[in-house]
C-alpha cells in the first residue's frame, strides 16, 4: 500500500498519518525492506517528503514526494482526542506527562 494512503489530503497539507498501536511495520522500495518490530505498541508516522515541505506547499499537490521515508517512532502521541479543532485542550485521557519517564523499544531490521 502506498504511504499517501495512510494520509487524508486536507486544503493545507498537514501531519495525520498517524497509526497507533503498531505492533510492527514494514517499508520496502521494492529491493529491500526495513521492518520495525516494537517490544509494545508504538505510534507510527510515514511520509515520502519533509517536515519542510508541510511548511512550504500550501496543497497536497505541491508536495515533493519519493525523495525519502520520513519515518517517526513513538511511544505514544500527545493531542488525539480533542474536541474540536479549533483551540480546546486534548481530552485528559489523551495527556502525555511531560514530567514523567517513558520508555520503549523497538528492532529495527532489513530484509
Amino acid at each position: 500500500m502506498p504511504l499517501s494512503e495512510f494520509e487524508t489530503e486536507y486544503v493545507h497539507p498537514q501531519d495525520n498519518g498517524c497509526r497507533t498501536d503498531v505492533r510492527w511495520l514494514n517499508i520496502s522500495n521494492g529491493k529491500r525492506a526495513l521492518r520495525v518490530e516494537g517490544y509494545q505498541p508504538l505510534c507510527i508516522r510515514a511520509w515520502d517528503y519533509g517536515e519542510e515541505d508541510l511548511e512550504t506547499a500550501k496543497h497536497p499537490y505541491e508536495i515533493q514526494r519519493g525523495r525519502f521515508v520520513n519515518l517517526n517512532i513513538d511511544l505514544n502521541v500527545h493531542g488525539v482526542g480533542g474536541i474540536d479543532t479549533w483551540g480546546q485542550r486534548t481530552l485528559p485521557q489523551y495527556t502525555i506527562d511531560g514530567n514523567k519517564p517513558y520508555h520503549y523499544a523497538f528492532i529495527l531490521t532489513w530484509k
